[in-house]
């Protein structure tokens, strides 16, 4: 079995409105099974980020808190 590719964006020094685009942008070039981590530190962009997400399938592999940030790892199904 081939290993699962992941993408990491890093989208801490960017406002949230920003990070939704990006966010789309990179997830709309993966391919199922493909892994997308998020790391992050504007709370809305966690609270919405789900919202910009709903045209995808996706799996949420999980949500982890940082000292200043958080990581979002999602795959596409």
């Amino acid at each position: 079995m081939e290993p699962t590719k992941e993408h990491i964006l890093d989208l801490r020094n960017i406002i949230a409105p920003l990070t939704f685009l990006k966010v789309t942008q990179e997830f709309e070039a993966l391919k199922p099974g493909e892994i997308l981590e998020i790391l992050a530190k504007d709370h809305d962009t966690r609270k919405e980020l789900f919202k910009v997400l709903k045209p995808f399938h996706y799996r949420l592999m999980g949500i982890e808190e940082e000292h200043s940030f958080y990581r979002i790892r999602l795959m596409r199904t």
